[in-house]
């Protein structure tokens, strides 16, 4: 294990003991890290940056136990509100509240004001009676599903002022947690991102950025911390089946491989898994190695296609956390083996599949620390085990979040600590290496440099 690290340039360049670093470099800036771990910037490659940087102007839903507290503080919000403003709420969480709130009770808790609550997977809205009028729906539609684009529009965005704040506080939050590069996984076009341009231009968000693309929408020029990422496709699947079908999404997965981009598709259960397998494998051998294709989240893997996704060359960005956060919910709605096929990776690992972990804040808290110690010991909130055979060591558990996340991302200059790659350093202790996982889940971060810069010291 080395000692020292000497970085110039943004760029790492030299590891190796302090005598002979400082016979390489001479007179330079010390740090002196007093024995704490020196680890490589970690890499988060799938949340969701606006709406993580939004989350102070919602309200938070995942607050409330029972549908009787949400409605209170429902009525609570309209306060102040000019007439015709929205309340926004974010991580509706039936499981936890028991039900759903429905449309009749928001409009009683809220008369004046249209009430959008997002559900905590965020592919789904509850909306208030005045909500559902104005976006044309019965008054009794319950969760709504397949509509949040439509949504979106009605509610509109957040004032500039209040979304540049959220992403300065997202920024320090994130370089406070040891995370030095993002891929925001809302898909969006480049003129969408103009707000987070504005930010890093003026100095407020110093991390690295890829920002995944919906289909169809080429990738752009990339600019200084800022990148295009692969393209993504969400498939939504409920009791009436995959949308979109198997066919068109097989049939989207080759329009964007044939024009050169790195694919990612959204994959949760079981029946996306084997609809976007069987759309990658339809590609000729050459557009599938090109680029480095991606299944986001694989939530349910049966057996037999743990080999299928090795066979096909695919990465697999996992969710570790999800474990620890909603484990208990998962054991109570999962049934006998089928608990060892959720969030799989050291089966996966074996079998040869290239493996990442990512965060999906804000549907789970953006701290890497709790999915790597997940990532361990897979243990839910309660302390129950699920699935321990998919463990995964310290080493391999760290990687998730470091160089191979950053290879999800094609960018082999980050995520490692080796002369030539970006000098993204983080400052740890304990050593999440050595600490057992529940003390790897506290890690605390004591300093954070991206490209040579200090940006974060405690």
């Amino acid at each position: 294990m080395a000692a020292a690290l000497a970085v110039r340039d943004g760029r790492v360049l030299a590891v190796g003991s302090a005598g002979a670093l400082r016979a390489l470099v001479g007179a330079a800036e010390r740090i002196d890290c007093r024995g704490a771990a020196v680890l490589p910037g970690l890499v988060d490659p799938h949340l969701h940056l606006f709406a993580l940087a939004a989350r102070d102007a919602h309200l938070d839903c995942a607050a409330f136990d029972d549908v009787g507290a949400l409605l209170a503080a429902v009525a609570a919000r309209t306060r102040g509100l000019a007439p015709g403003q929205w309340v926004r709420g974010e991580g509706l969480d039936d499981a936890r509240l028991g039900r759903l709130p429905t449309a009749a009770e928001l409009d009683a808790a809220s008369p004046h004001h249209p009430v959008r609550l997002r559900h905590r997977n965020r592919h789904a809205s509850v909306l208030s009676g005045r909500a559902l009028a104005r976006l044309g729906v019965a008054a009794d539609a319950g969760l709504v599903v397949e509509r949040e684009d439509a949504i979106g529009r009605l509610v509109g965005p957040l004032p500039t002022a209040v979304l540049a704040a959220g992403l300065a506080a997202a920024a320090r939050e994130l370089c406070t947690l040891g995370v030095t590069t993002v891929a925001d996984a809302t898909p969006r076009r480049r003129a969408a991102l103009g707000p987070l341009c504005d930010a890093i231009e003026a100095g407020r968000f110093p991390l690295r950025v890829f920002a995944m693309r919906p289909p169809g929408v080429r990738a752009w020029r990339a600019a200084p911390r800022l990148a295009p990422g692969p393209v993504k496709l969400m498939v939504h699947e409920d009791r009436r089946g995959l949308r979109p079908s198997p066919a068109v999404l097989a049939r989207r997965i080759a329009a964007a491989a044939r024009a050169g981009d790195a694919v990612a598709v959204h994959c949760v259960g079981a029946a996306t898994l084997v609809a976007a397998l069987a759309g990658f494998a339809a590609l000729p051998r050459a557009q599938r190695a090109r680029r480095r294709h991606r299944l986001e989240h694989v939530a349910e893997c049966p057996p037999p296609l743990v080999a299928a996704i090795a066979r096909l060359g695919l990465t697999v960005v996992t969710n570790p956390a999800f474990v620890h956060v909603r484990g208990d919910v998962y054991a109570r709605e999962t049934v006998g083996a089928a608990r060892a096929w959720l969030y799989r990776a050291r089966s996966l690992a074996a079998a040869g599949v290239p493996l990442a972990a990512a965060s999906d804040a804000p549907v789970a808290p953006p701290s890497p620390w709790v999915g790597l110690a997940a990532a361990r010991s897979r243990l839910t909130a309660s302390g129950r085990a699920l699935g321990p055979a998919e463990r995964l060591g310290a080493a391999a558990a760290l990687a998730l979040f470091a160089r191979g996340a950053a290879d999800a991302l094609e960018a082999p200059a980050l995520g490692r600590l080796v002369p030539g790659a970006a000098a993204d350093v983080i400052v740890v202790e304990p050593d999440p290496l050595r600490a057992p996982p529940d003390e790897a889940a506290r890690t605390r971060v004591r300093l954070t440099m991206i490209g040579g810069e200090v940006v974060w010291a405690a």
